[in-house]
């Protein structure tokens, strides 16, 4: 999973940044609110300081989702507005690693049911009839789309694996003689798995 840590605190940030690598997510810092509006890569997860320069972390809430907030911030009102405007989580500044990764696995599962498979998407496997297929990060991302639904738009496809149009039908078609899931493709929408 590609995570994207928001925190002006260079050595906390880092810190999270090699705790995240170590458990094996991906994981990007960012250390003001404008250099992760400005970048054009997506994420899986947001995790936003509230006290950020240029642009604080409350805004970026209206922009970046999903979002878990770390913050030194305990004030009710500054919770609940976090929550407000979408945030997934809160973790209250100091925190142990430890709380960090629970929450994430809460988030993450390590196994996802996908219609007969279970994906187990920190190991990037695909397991069927105990039959295992190992995946790409992309096609991590893509499965993950289906987690709890049979179909995904064009844009959520786009945005998860970077592919489009001819690329993208590569990608399926590949994906589907790796794994056996039949996909259809709904013509300008996006796609579905067969049932």
């Amino acid at each position: 999973m590609k995570i994207a840590v928001i925190e002006d605190d260079i050595s906390l940030n880092r810190l999270i940044v090699k705790t995240l690598k170590d458990n094996g997510y991906d994981a990007k810092a960012f250390y003001d609110g404008e250099s992760i509006l400005k970048s054009k890569e997506k994420f899986d997860l947001y995790l936003i300081d509230i006290n950020l320069p240029k642009v604080g972390g409350l805004d970026l809430l209206d922009y970046l989702s999903p979002a878990v907030v770390i913050s030194a911030y305990i004030k009710g009102s500054i919770i609940d507005t976090a929550f407000k405007k979408g945030a997934i989580d809160y973790i209250k500044k100091p925190f142990v690693k430890e709380e960090l990764l629970h929450k994430l696995n809460k988030i993450f599962p390590k196994e996802i049911k996908i219609k007969n498979y279970t994906l187990k998407p920190s190991q990037r496997v695909l397991i069927s009839n105990n039959t295992y297929s190992i995946l790409t990060k992309n096609e991590v991302n893509f499965l993950m789309l289906f987690k709890n639904k049979d179909f995904a738009t064009l844009d959520e496809i786009i945005n998860a694996t970077g592919k489009e149009g001819n690329s993208l039908y590569i990608f399926i078609t590949r994906l589907k003689k790796k794994t056996g899931i039949e996909f259809e493709n709904i013509k300008g929408y996006g796609y579905k798995i067969k049932t």
